[in-house]
């Protein structure tokens, strides 16, 4: 892994990053994902509100040994689903590469 990030806005033309700042306002969020892997490969991210898994996404990393694979998945946080949040990368086996835990209010 190279860089991961959970941001408020994301930008995929120059992958510009907004950052978020807990406590986080309701609304769109990103996790941004780089990785440097020499073949191809999958990650996972995964998305919990309040330890429950709301959201899990597997992507297709394609071999980028120098500069890295970028991708993301986004998440829309409701005031009705405020509290405790946290996001997982993982690896294809389900080792954990990173993990962001913010909350909602």
């Amino acid at each position: 892994m190279a860089e991961a990030q959970l941001c408020r806005r994301l930008s995929t033309t120059d992958w510009r990053c907004d950052p978020v700042v807990s406590p986080v306002a309701p609304g769109r969020l990103f996790f941004y994902t780089r990785v440097k892997a020499v073949q191809n490969t999958t990650i996972e991210h995964r998305w919990y509100h309040e330890d429950r898994l709301r959201q899990s996404v597997e992507l297709r990393i394609r071999a980028s040994p120098a500069s890295g694979y970028r991708t993301y998945t986004r998440q829309t946080v409701t005031a009705e689903n405020a509290g405790n949040w946290r996001v997982e990368l993982r690896t294809k086996d389900g080792s954990l590469l990173c993990e962001e835990r913010f909350v909602v209010r």
